[in-house]
């Protein structure tokens, strides 16, 4: 809120005089009738005190209000952040007495709080008459050709005084100005009026600076509201603004960049990104946020760099964090380097994601839900030793896990029928071993969904086998047969299509997936047939 003009009153030495002083006017009052000048002393006695309540309930009293009772509810409405009943009430205090000074000030500042430029300003052309001294007259007129000029802003040039004035106010009347725009807390009301001032005044430092911090917290409220696009516009010409220092300029391409990113624009996101660190290098936001932007474009490799010096200053330096969050720091390492290593497992490119798994794991050794990740891992990675060393780990920490057995099985190479049926065998015998365990239910159908495909290759391999035989059979005159060689080799093919025969029966009852059913049921009448046809190419 503003801060509001005064009257100016006779004051006590100190709080215990106005207690003192408040208790006497009450003990008067109590004891005849309402006087008004007792009522108006008791509320001020009050409002020195903070006791607003009590001053309001002392002035409701007054039987017929004057301005200076209304200017007094005004100004409590003031301090209690009531704007819109303190318009009211100096309203109210200006019909009454419009030659007060003190009531046309409040009332201009409450209207401006509110936005209402347009009123406000009509109040202060009746004010400089009213003004006690000279310097007080020149700050009412400074500040009537502001809001002038902002209403005119795109319409018509502001008159040669109004230009000269606004040009040409000393320092100490540019902080005071500076001052009660800030005061305000309102930035759709101090961006317009700054930007004005800014447009005019373009050497001053102060004034610049302030229009970048008006015009930075206006974005930021667009964006709040889920105005990217007008926040676009209002940032993009402050990328290019000479007058705007490092800082500003640091600001403003970071937000724009946000506002790319959530439109979804990630090319010019990571430009902006990049331009922000090019100009503020140690700031490990701007790195994750260049980043991110990359990722977005699938530009993982690219992303690595700033990825990198993300992590490096999170080790290195100091970022503001919520304090209600231990560990602030080392936390966000953490989870950014183990959401960095998911996103390159996705893309199965498994080195890189082993190397961001491992920097996670250094950081909190003890966690199992990491320890696991990097189990399965190094499993793709094919470093089946350094799977067991992170399985072994994570048996201590999960000695009750019974999935872990089923992780054993996945360090075991597939690739004969005897390893598809030794595997099988262990997958039933962990599911019997745990029965009611949801999650061992669901990893052993996961796995066994595995194997299908795999049986699949190995029949069709056999069976590639039996075709060229036929072939040859089909091809060859009866004499050039090696009839001897030709039933060995049936015989063999014969016991390994048993041998897939009795496989896809161990895998029935272990699939619940009604695709997976029909793929093994098909299977097995496929074996069936090549059964079959060496049984009787045999005879």
């Amino acid at each position: 809120m503003p801060v509001a003009e005064k009257i100016p009153v006779a004051q006590p030495a100190d709080a215990a005089s106005y207690q003192a002083a408040a208790q006497l006017l009450e003990k008067a009052i109590q004891g005849g009738p309402n006087d008004p000048n007792m009522l108006y002393m008791l509320a001020l006695a009050c409002k020195r005190q903070g006791k607003l309540a009590d001053a309001r309930a002392a002035l409701r009293k007054v039987n017929r209000p004057d301005a200076a009772v209304f200017l007094q509810m005004g100004l409590l409405s003031l301090r209690e952040n009531q704007p819109e009943q303190a318009e009211q009430e100096l309203t109210r205090a200006w019909g009454l007495d419009s030659t007060s000074f003190a009531i046309g000030y409040n009332l201009f500042l409450a209207r401006l709080y509110l936005g209402q430029l347009e009123s406000a300003g009509q109040v202060l052309p009746h004010l400089i008459p009213l003004a006690s001294t000279y310097e007080q007259k020149r700050f009412v007129t400074i500040l009537h050709g502001l809001l002038h000029v902002t209403a005119l802003a795109g319409k018509s040039l502001p008159s040669p005084e109004t230009d000269a004035l606004l040009r040409d106010f000393t320092p100490a009347e540019e902080q005071r100005l500076l001052k009660l725009l800030r005061s305000l807390g309102q930035i759709d009301v101090i961006h317009p009026l700054l930007q004005t001032l800014a447009g005019i005044r373009t050497t001053s430092r102060a004034i610049q600076d302030a229009y970048f911090d008006a015009a930075l917290l206006k974005a930021r409220e667009l964006m709040a509201r889920a105005r990217w696009t007008e926040a676009e516009v209002l940032l993009d010409p402050l990328t290019r603004a000479r007058a705007a220092g490092r800082a500003h300029q640091v600001a403003a391409f970071n937000l724009l960049g946000c506002c790319c990113y959530l439109t979804q624009d990630f090319e010019k996101a990571a430009r902006q990104f990049a331009a922000a660190v090019k100009l503020s290098s140690n700031d490990a936001r701007l790195s994750q946020n260049l980043a991110l932007s990359y990722e977005m474009q699938g530009q993982l490799s690219q992303a690595d760099a700033p990825w990198n010096r993300f992590f490096e200053l999170l080790e290195s330096a100091t970022i503001t964090a919520p304090e209600d969050v231990p560990h602030y720091q080392s936390l966000l390492l953490f989870e950014s380097l183990c959401r960095l290593a998911n996103s390159y497992s996705e893309k199965e490119k498994w080195p890189t994601a082993l190397t961001y798994l491992q920097r996670a794991h250094k950081l909190q050794p003890h966690d199992a839900d990491v320890l696991e990740r990097l189990f399965h891992v190094y499993n793709h990675a094919k470093r089946p030793d350094n799977a067991r060393k992170a399985l072994e780990k994570l048996r201590e920490l999960r000695p009750d896990d019974p999935q872990l057995d089923l992780y054993e099985l996945d360090l075991v190479e597939v690739k004969k029928l005897d390893d598809i049926e030794r595997l099988l065998t262990e997958i039933d015998r962990i599911r019997k071993r745990h029965p009611d365990d949801h999650r061992v239910e669901e990893r052993a159908v996961n796995m066994v969904g595995n194997v299908v495909p795999l049986m699949g290759n190995l029949c069709d391999q056999l069976t590639d086998q039996l075709t060229k035989v036929i072939e040859q059979v089909r091809n060859l005159p009866r004499y050039q047969i090696d009839w001897s060689a030709l039933r060995e080799i049936l015989r063999d093919l014969s016991k390994e299509f048993q041998k897939l025969r009795r496989i896809t029966g161990k895998c029935l009852p272990l699939v619940t997936r009604d695709e997976h059913k029909r793929i093994v049921r098909e299977l097995a009448e496929h074996i069936d047939q090549k059964i079959e046809l060496c049984r009787n190419m045999q005879n």
